[in-house]
């Protein structure tokens, strides 16, 4: 009996989704489940995962070759999430263990071309005979170089080399050469320490008077206890110097992993920091949990301002005292600086950062930081909730509605699932906060799944800022055509008079173009599906749901206004009249143009918050999380237009936007004010979040949901079939349509929207189209998913409980 091993192969192919066998050699017996290794698999070495273990007869399998680490990557918590990911979300196993890897893979593959060194050159001529130059010359640069990669033959070559390579291999005339290297590559540097006692060192420096390096050498050891090669250069200390006192015996020579951190130094001086009373019972709350090693779900519902992160603190402190560790999420990474200054000054050296603007080796050393407990707080965005932790004892998600925390590309996992699926598995605790939770969180709390907590005040005492709803149809009857309104004008001149600073959001709409009434705020809507029809350049007017078509009308059908116009400003344009409205002030735009780079949004929030700048200017990630004191003044262009995109959770995207930008204004000394720009001041979503009034939306919008049979009274599952040809995609959808009607008959809870185009009709050359399955559970639907196979089609994706359904 020999021991095998089945592995995953860490390949990004839907198809290859099952285990392969392979035979442990002698000296690797010691590999069980949770190995990272390097595996043969057909020409090339690849990363596998192991799954599990077993014992038989291996004729014929293949060995591993090497293990990729020193220790399981995986332990048993890890191997169980991956499992249920792998399930739930319809992806192979691999696909799922693959995302706890930093990078996805920890080797990067190399491609060679050499020729086949059994043939000749008359064979190769011979078999080249009546081919074109381009084959030869090929084979004749590759003779005289061994072999090259393919950007070095492009370099050389002309014509289409990719497919006289392939023509050549096919020919067996040259061969493809695999090669892996390790993508953790640690960084050290050399430290020299006293290899003798200070007594020693001080008795040599007494007789060593015609030494004068050695005597800065070892008044520094003696000073500093170690030193780099930078200290030498500044004490003038040559290297033979130091090889002498090496030789000598009275120094010796040890390495240091130096490790590569954008985030350090980020820590301030800590103040006293006295908990309210609202604070305390949260806490009182959510300890035990943490004491016994329970598993628990808290939703924390504070408003903005009411002193979460310090809640985070202290459960975080009260997990680390257990000697457990704790992963902090956050939904965008312009948000990390912020916490992660908080938690360091707490927590000195303890907190890591990982998310996926930082470089890979960065990632890597911050896991080795983990790995050796050096580190026990992980703080990033939604992959940070893939940290390879051996005992997790919570889980914090800051902002926990946001939609970003969603996967959109497969595995479309969202990382609040996969938080408490984690957790539970560990025996910890997952604390979920949001001034505005998602309607789905809310109606489990209410339903006790998890369990509810309220900061209904500021921590600080401060009162939430006074709100100014600008009807814009007045602003147009009164003949003011501009993006700001007279309000919106008054306020920025008033706070930059002052001295204190101004946001600026532009709720800049999504991809779709919608038509709007200027005159009465009317939006043409679908009379079916309560959401807004979207404008395509064939001229017609389209529901996503259902595909009801209508022609745009010449007059608004309400009041027959002829102001009948496309809605859409972008940031650029209103910086230029901004700009043109208040030229002394100082002004920096922040939206994807402008934060390139790993901390592209820290720079610009950093020099806004030191006072650089009158005016910030932003898309969304102006609006969330940001804590700067003279912030006085915010305004909001075109709230609603995020009400116009044809999604059941317009409403709620629009009220969570309108609530946060609000929350940045007055959390200093000074109170705040906010002015909204509309054209749909009477909509519940926007009413209601001009008044921090989250239970009176919740109530309407679930009263909605119901009737609509949507989340959280139904789940949703989305396909997107995709094909080269408009036809072809129109018949696959069909064809999946019909065989998932069939398969989901017996369910009288399982409704089947579509297939209908999707919003961006074609992508990349490829046809998409949108089909929705809405059903009380899901597991019904993932089963038939799963045998019919759809989960394994290239030309199918498939996205579980997704937030966006356009």
């Amino acid at each position: 009996m020999q021991k095998i091993i089945l592995v995953m192969i860490n390949l990004p192919v839907k198809t290859i989704n099952k285990a392969f066998s392979y035979l442990l050699p002698p000296e690797l017996q010691f590999i069980r489940a949770g190995w990272r290794v390097l595996v043969p698999f057909g020409s090339r070495k690849v990363e596998g995962f192991v799954v599990s273990t077993d014992s038989g007869n291996g004729d014929g399998l293949k060995y591993i070759i090497e293990a990729l680490d020193d220790l399981p990557w995986f332990d048993e918590n890890m191997l169980q999430t991956a499992k249920w990911i792998s399930d739930y979300y319809l992806c192979s196993l691999a696909e799922a263990m693959r995302l706890f890897i930093p990078g996805k893979t920890g080797l990067k593959t190399s491609l060679a071309y050499q020729l086949c060194p059994d043939l000749s050159c008359n064979e190769i001529e011979a078999a080249l005979a009546g081919k074109s130059d381009q084959y030869l010359a090929a084979c004749e640069y590759l003779a005289g170089h061994g072999s090259a990669s393919l950007p070095q033959i492009y370099k050389q070559l002309t014509g289409d080399c990719l497919k006289t390579l392939n023509y050549l291999v096919n020919k067996k005339i040259v061969v493809k050469k695999y090669s892996t290297v390790k993508q953790d590559k640690p960084k050290y540097e050399t430290f020299l320490k006293l290899a003798i006692t200070p007594a020693e060192a001080e008795q040599l420096l007494r007789v060593s008077g015609h030494r004068p390096a050695r005597r800065r050498l070892l008044t520094a050891l003696l000073s500093k206890g170690v030193l780099a090669k930078a200290d030498l250069k500044l004490l003038n200390i040559s290297q033979d110097t130091v090889k002498r006192s090496l030789a000598g015996g009275l120094i010796v020579a040890e390495q240091k992993r130096l490790l590569r951190n954008s985030y350090a130094g980020l820590a301030h001086e800590a103040g006293a920091i006295r908990l309210n009373q609202q604070q305390q019972q949260v806490l009182q709350q959510i300890m035990p949990a943490v004491v016994n090693r329970q598993y628990r779900s808290f939703l924390l519902h504070g408003i903005t301002g009411s002193g979460k992160t310090q809640v985070y603190l202290e459960v975080v402190a009260a997990v680390r005292k257990k000697r457990r560790q704790a992963i902090v999420l956050v939904p965008e990474i312009a948000l990390t600086s912020q916490i992660v200054a908080r938690f360091q000054t707490r927590f000195n050296d303890d907190v890591v950062v990982l998310h996926s603007k930082l470089s890979i080796d960065e990632r890597n050393d911050a896991i080795w930081r983990l790995r050796t407990g050096q580190a026990g707080i992980v703080i990033g965005a939604r992959s940070a909730v893939f940290a390879p932790l051996d005992d997790l004892g919570a889980v914090i998600i800051d902002e926990e509605h946001e939609f970003t925390y969603k996967q959109e590309e497969a595995p479309r996992y969202h990382a609040r699932e996969v938080a408490l699926k984690r957790a539970e598995l560990a025996e910890g605790v997952v604390l979920m906060g949001s001034a505005t939770p998602s309607v789905e969180s809310y109606y489990q709390a209410v339903r006790h799944t998890h369990t509810l907590l309220e900061l209904p005040d500021r921590a600080d005492g401060a009162s939430l800022p006074e709100v100014e709803l600008v009807d814009m149809r007045e602003e147009l009857r009164c003949g003011r055509r501009s993006v700001i309104s007279l309000a919106l004008r008054n306020l920025i001149n008033a706070a930059i008079a002052r001295g204190e600073q101004v946001i600026i959001l532009l709720n800049r709409r999504g991809y779709s173009t919608f038509v709007m009434c200027r005159e009465c705020g009317h939006v043409m809507s679908c009379s079916n599906c309560a959401v807004s029809l979207v404008y395509h350049k064939s001229g017609r007017l389209r529901c996503h749901y259902c595909q009801t078509s209508v022609t745009p009308p010449d007059v608004c059908p309400v009041c027959s206004s002829r102001y009948i116009r496309y809605f859409g400003t972008g940031t650029q344009r209103l910086e230029d009249e901004l700009a043109k409205t208040f030229p002394t002030a100082r002004m920096i735009r922040m939206d994807q143009d402008t934060t390139g780079g790993k901390l592209g949004h820290d720079r610009i929030l950093q020099a806004f918050a030191q006072g650089n700048y009158d005016i910030l200017l932003g898309t969304q990630m102006v609006a969330k999380g940001h804590d700067i004191k003279n912030v006085t003044a915010v305004g909001i262009i075109t709230a609603d237009s995020i009400l116009n995109l044809p999604d059941f959770r317009a409403a709620e995207r629009t009220f969570a936007l309108i609530t946060q930008a609000a929350g940045r204004a007055g959390r200093g000394a000074v109170s705040g004010k906010v002015v909204i720009q509309t054209y749909n001041p009477e909509h519940y979503a926007i009413e209601t979040g001009s008044r921090h009034a989250y239970a009176d939306f919740y109530e309407q919008e679930l009263s909605l949901r119901q009737s609509l049979f949507y989340p959280p009274f139904s789940k949703i599952t989305k396909l997107t079939v995709t094909a080269p040809e408009e036809g072809e995609v129109h018949r696959s959808a069909a064809d999946i349509a019909a065989a998932l009607t069939s398969a989901l008959a017996s369910s009288d809870s399982t409704k089947i929207l579509g297939p209908f185009v999707a919003p961006i009709a074609r992508i990349s050359n490829s046809f998409r189209m949108h089909i929705l399955i809405k059903s009380v559970e899901n597991a019904p639907v993932r089963l038939q998913l799963s045998l019919l196979k759809l989960h394994l089609r290239a030309d199918v994706s498939i996205d579980v409980d997704p937030v966006n359904v356009m």
